[in-house]
């Protein structure tokens, strides 16, 4: 059963979000406030969160911001009354994986969801060992055959690692930010949504 972490504050939509999953066989936790999601994101480790922006104690933005910094990969789903494209974004370059407006209908948001579930399932499906003919990409490979910078290698091959944004940056000595934006920029050279296909790739595996 797929637990789903759902932070809003407005309790006619949170009872009709827990309505509609909870049918699907999805279970459920709420969070009414940034303060409670973190904890509750990091004891029962969903499998997925949707998001509000416009909590009552801060940003929605600050707890998708402090997931990611602390190496949490859990798709996000930000469902917003926000209809800015500065605000989508904004929601995707700090790492969500979909960005749903209010008012939305149901059936579009459990499929957008069941989406997620699966690329989720599928990015953390173990990778079969590399053929023993295969061999670890050079820097140079990987700058001819994705176009990263010199820059983009070395946070790929940290990446790889299974290192965090915040490490990352502790590692290069610059902000989490510009750790941030080096990692987006790797994922998306190299045609991956979750790092877990990074390390796969520098063995000289093709995307999935």
């Amino acid at each position: 059963m797929h637990r789903i972490l759902i932070v809003e504050d407005t309790p006619e939509i949170f009872h009709a979000l827990q309505r509609h999953l909870e049918r699907r066989g999805y279970q459920t936790f709420l969070a009414t406030r940034a303060a409670q999601a973190l904890p509750l994101a990091a004891s029962q480790k969903p499998d997925l969160v949707i998001l509000d922006l416009g909590l009552p104690d801060r940003d929605g933005y600050s707890v998708l911001e402090q997931l990611r910094e602390r190496g949490d990969e859990t798709p996000v789903l930000i469902l917003s009354a926000r209809t800015e494209e500065a605000d989508k974004v904004r929601g995707f370059r700090l790492g969500a994986d979909d960005y749903v407006t209010k008012p939305f209908g149901a059936a579009e948001l459990l499929e957008r969801i069941g989406v997620l579930l699966r690329r989720a399932a599928r990015a953390s499906a173990p990778v079969p060992p590399p053929a023993q003919t295969a061999a670890e990409l050079t820097d140079e490979q990987l700058c001819e055959r994705y176009g990263l910078t010199p820059q983009q290698v070395v946070v790929a091959r940290l990446m790889g690692d299974g290192l965090s944004n915040a490490e990352i940056a502790r590692r290069l000595f610059v902000s989490v930010n510009t750790a941030r934006n080096h990692a987006s920029g790797v994922r998306t050279k190299l045609g991956v949504s979750r790092r877990g296909r990074i390390s796969a790739i520098l063995r000289g595996a093709a995307p999935a």
